[in-house]
């Protein structure tokens, strides 16, 4: 895996609270997008099913998350981290997502960098923007700790993939989400998704009805 630069077409800017915008025009943010408008039913009732230990799982589970993150993006950049502060059964988890990128990924163009699509008005920031060994079409992957793949995921990685041929100028990219097991140390589960037109329709509904409810009901 070797970690290189590429020139970009647009060149968004990032704000607070997952705020962007490019040549000073406000952009909508894709995780925003679909956290506001698409609901998870599985999680409503793993909250009403768990009580009121939920909160603190949830936050246990977005602080693996975080950290997953972290010693990910700092893999793929060649940075040096401070120690992760992770349990050895985590850290072999995050070990297999570093081989896993090794093993998979000939170039990393990009880690954690905000694209956008000026046509449509968002941005976002996917944690690789690369290309897989043997390949000459680009890749996005997306890290998750959830225990499955949901259609939040499809949505948000087939968004990326138009503002990535609109940010780098290059052929429409191949979308992975890499699922990292909180249950199962090690475990770490590749996605290739494929049904692009599909997915990106249903980001486009979620961006349409945010736009709606950003705008208020008018008599």
């Amino acid at each position: 895996m070797n970690a290189t630069g590429k020139p970009r077409l647009l060149i968004p800017k990032e704000g607070p609270g997952h705020t962007y915008s490019l040549d000073g025009r406000p952009l909508v943010g894709v995780t925003s997008v679909i956290h506001e408008v698409l609901r998870s039913p599985q999680l409503e009732e793993w909250f009403k099913r768990v009580g009121r230990e939920a909160d603190e799982i949830r936050d246990e589970a977005a602080d693996f998350g975080k950290r997953v993150h972290a010693g990910m993006a700092a893999h793929t950049t060649g940075a040096r981290l401070m120690p992760l502060d992770l349990s050895d059964e985590w850290m072999v988890t995050v070990e297999a997502g570093r081989r896993w990128i090794d093993e998979n990924l000939d170039e990393v163009y990009a880690t954690e960098e905000p694209i956008a699509s000026g046509r449509y008005g968002y941005a976002g920031k996917p944690d690789i923007y690369g290309r897989r060994i043997g390949r000459k079409t680009p890749c996005i992957v997306d890290y998750k700790t959830t225990r499955d793949l949901y259609w939040s995921h499809r949505f948000q990685t087939a968004a990326y993939r138009r503002a990535a041929s609109e940010t780098y100028g290059d052929r429409p990219a191949e979308r992975i989400v890499l699922l990292f097991s909180k249950d199962e140390p090690g475990k770490v589960t590749p996605h290739i998704l494929t049904h692009h037109d599909a997915d990106f329709a249903g980001f486009g509904y979620c961006l349409g009805l945010y736009g709606v409810l950003h705008t208020g009901v008018k008599n």
